[in-house]
């Protein structure tokens, strides 16, 4: 009986994402029918996602519900180590005497990731994978199958030997092509013998350059058409070092453009320092457009990132292939990569330069540029020698296997490129110089052929990863997961200090506070003093500041923060203080005591209300909160820890007015008292502190659930007491409450699910 196997592509958030075809799997599945015989079926689950709602029992039974043999599992980068840990941990259950199979770029670089006590996988193969999983199909077909392995490299030396690819594995996606995707993937080369120190290519061992004959490589370009149509649709060849020799290159060309066919357009990879104008001419009449691998315009810098070949002439050369391409109208596309171990300021600085020249020429520019944050791949040759780059440059990896953290996004970037160079310096260098270069880019593309908006769409997505929001995200990120390392208090005081993320993070709440206003207030009231004071004050307070460092981008939402995990304390939302405010009527020279301050955020609002004849108190229960507010909040207001439902905390409060000790009755009490907590009732005891006349406004907690109210005191008690908007506001909590519930809180216990941190991972 034939052995059964899956192959399964997962879609992937690398190198690969957005394109179709998964041709990694194809040539395998090509290649493993014709050698053994096995019964091969394809998923891609990006594509299946088209489809309808993704079933993984029904994808690991397979169509006729008796399952697989084997499962080949695609872990094309290390992005999608977690995803297909998982995906693999359920298929175990459903298929638990089949054997599994990893391979990809990750599985090459770090074997034993997938092996070893809980691992779902059997084998992990290294390298290309044709070889590989034939010997993993034999011993199924032996009845031994394979356990606990790591096969080595076994590459395919010549070429030849594999089937031609048979399209017909994609026969359930090919209806709906055109709903996911306007890219097609295609193989004509293998290996690329250059040791750039950032690529993962080595680690699959075998880096010399194996093509397709050349006549095999056009049958293939022919098979695709055949069956995809590629008629407005751009192909891309994605070997790792296109056409490295010559002669091979400029054959291929010349009879591809002879082939006329109907697509968008060719896109590949090629080193500029190995094409000349002729190349370029035969690029250009085969509908190709051609991208290099730039990766900076510091000439001492890729020397440090050991591009390899004619340096003395590689910036010139770029220069050049430019020129040209604008006069035959080729189409092209540069990556740099800035923040790579051992960059400092002055590198980017002179990089910037030299795009600038590059891209921002007067005559126009056919090409665009893509600028990527260095990220560490395992198996590179930094990877490799991390030890020796941290001593060489003061490079620090701050999670050098950050594909087992469920953050991959940021922390695979998380590098300091050198002793001068932090990663949060690199992010603000970035954005100042070369945004303005992509921005640039757009008005300077004069690129009129086939597919300009292919490139358009590629400038427009560069120019994307520098808006704020995107941003944002990342200082965020970056913040966060200091906090999570244990890094809290270090991290705190570079926040202070951080003129990139201030001015992210007022941007974005200015921005906020626009559309609550506007949403909220007709434009006669935006105009009132009280409201034009208060956009003032949520412009010049840095609301960041005064919640957790996992809450940042939060603290740019017009939304309550809780301040710990107890979720008994929170930075009410921008609406929330507009509201009290305006309730409270309050005006410069007015004394405010804000009850529940928590980290003071509320009373540095309302220094700047008062002004600096007014005077605002605010009254905490948490001396945690209140010790970390006094480091953040306004320089006049006055934080205390105390019980606002006790008459001593109170009377402190009050006394802290500097006119002396307070007592009952005095007019020299506080002209308002704002509330952040929810009261079972409207307290007398808190007209205690209150000058005849003033008023207090406080959510009031009942069997109907909170409303905002508002009251005045006439020395004796509360009058005029209105029941205005429904809220929800934090209840009350007590001196004998607080310590209970940050003890459960610490046991993992927080009061709702929407306050829940990421756990500290280390």
């Amino acid at each position: 009986m034939s052995v059964k196997v899956l192959l399964l592509w997962p879609g992937t958030d690398g190198a690969a994402a957005g394109n179709f075809g998964c041709p990694q799997l194809v040539t395998l599945a090509s290649y493993l029918r014709q050698a053994t015989g096995a019964l091969v079926t394809i998923v891609d689950l990006h594509a299946e996602r088209v489809l309808g709602p993704v079933d993984l029992r029904a994808v690991f039974q397979g169509p006729h519900g008796t399952g697989y043999d084997v499962v080949g599992f695609s872990v094309y980068s290390s992005f999608d180590f977690l995803k297909l840990e998982a995906i693999a941990t359920v298929a175990r259950a459903l298929l638990p005497d089949a054997t599994f199979v990893a391979g990809g770029y990750h599985v090459s670089a770090r074997p034993t990731d997938f092996m070893g006590e809980g691992s779902p996988f059997d084998v992990a193969v290294v390298g290309e994978g044709e070889h590989g999983l034939r010997k993993v199909v034999e011993a199924v077909q032996s009845g031994t199958p394979l356990r606990q392995t790591i096969l080595s490299s076994d590459p395919v030396e010549d070429l030849a030997e594999l089937a031609p690819s048979d399209w017909s594995f994609l026969d359930r996606y090919k209806p709906h092509l055109r709903r996911f995707a306007s890219q097609i993937e295609l193989y004509l080369s293998r290996g690329c013998p250059f040791d750039c120190a950032f690529c993962m290519e080595r680690a699959k061992r075998e880096v010399s350059w194996r093509p397709l004959s050349v006549s095999r490589a056009l049958d293939e370009v022919q098979r695709a058409h055949a069956y995809f149509d590629l008629t407005g649709l751009t192909v891309y060849f994605a070997d790792a070092l296109f056409g490295m020799r010559k002669k091979w290159r400029r054959e291929f060309l010349k009879e591809l453009a002879k082939l006329s066919l109907p697509a968008r357009k060719f896109w590949l990879l090629v080193r500029v320092d190995m094409i000349d104008d002729e190349d370029l001419e035969l690029f250009g009449a085969a509908n190709c457009a051609l991208g290099f691998g730039l990766e900076s315009g510091d000439p001492g810098h890729l020397a440090t990132i050991r591009k390899a070949g004619r340096l003395h002439d590689y910036l010139d050369k770029m220069l050049h292939v430019s020129e040209r391409a604008r006069e035959l109208g080729v189409a092209w596309g540069a990556n740099v990569i800035v923040g790579h171990p051992g960059e400092t300021a002055a590198t980017m600085l002179t990089s910037a330069r030299y795009l600038e020249q590059l891209f921002l020429d007067p005559r126009g520019v056919t090409g665009f540029l893509s600028v990527d944050p260095f990220r560490l791949y395992p198996g590179s040759p930094i990877d490799d020698e991390r030890g020796d780059w941290e001593r060489r440059f003061g490079t620090r990896f701050h999670r050098p296997e950050w594909w087992k953290d469920g953050d991959q996004e940021f922390l695979a970037e998380w590098v300091d490129p050198s002793a001068e160079l932090s990663y949060r310096h690199r992010a603000a260098l970035t954005e100042q110089l070369y945004a303005p270069i992509l921005k640039g880019i757009r008005d300077n593309f004069v690129y009129q052929g086939p597919a300009r908006d292919y490139f358009m769409l590629a400038i427009d997505e560069q120019v994307e990863q520098f808006q704020r929001k995107t941003q944002l995200h990342y200082a965020s990120r970056y913040y966060a997961w200091n906090r999570y390392t244990g890094k809290r208090q270090r991290a705190s005081a570079e926040l202070l200090t951080d003129e990139f993320a201030e001015r992210l993070y007022r941007e974005e709440r200015e921005q906020t506070l626009a559309n609550m206003l506007a949403q909220q207030l007709s434009e006669a009231d935006r105009q009132a003093p009280l409201v034009l004071a208060l956009t003032q004050a949520v412009c010049r307070i840095r609301r960041e500041l005064f919640v957790p460092l996992d809450c940042l981008q939060e603290s740019t939402k017009d939304e309550a923060i809780a301040l710990d995990a107890t979720g008994m304390a929170t930075v009410s939302a921008l609406h929330a203080y507009l509201k009290t405010y305006m309730l409270a009527d309050i005006k410069p020279g007015m004394r405010v005591l804000d009850l529940g301050g928590g980290t003071g955020y509320g009373a540095s609002l309302l220094c700047e209300l008062v002004g600096e004849a007014g005077k605002v108190v605010s009254l905490e229960l948490d001396p945690a909160l209140v010790e970390l507010g006094r480091q953040v909040a306004h320089p006049r207001a006055v934080l205390m820890a105390g019980d606002a439902q006790e008459l001593d905390s109170l009377f402190a409060a009050a006394s802290s007015l500097g006119e002396g000790p307070f007592s009952p009755g005095s007019s020299r009490g506080f002209d308002a008292i704002v509330c952040g907590f929810a009261a079972k009732k409207l307290d007398p005891v808190l007209g205690q502190v209150l000058r005849p006349g003033a008023v207090i406004v406080t959510p009031v907690a009942s069997e109907w659930g909170q409303h905002l109210t508002r009251a005045t005191w006439n020395g004796s008690s509360f009058e005029s007491v209105e029941q205005l908007d429904g809220v929800y506001y934090v209840k009350a909590r007590t001196r004998e409450e607080l310590p209970r519930a940050v003890a459960k809180a610490a046991l993992g216990s927080p009061a709702k699910p929407e306050t829940r941190r990421l756990p500290i991972v280390d």
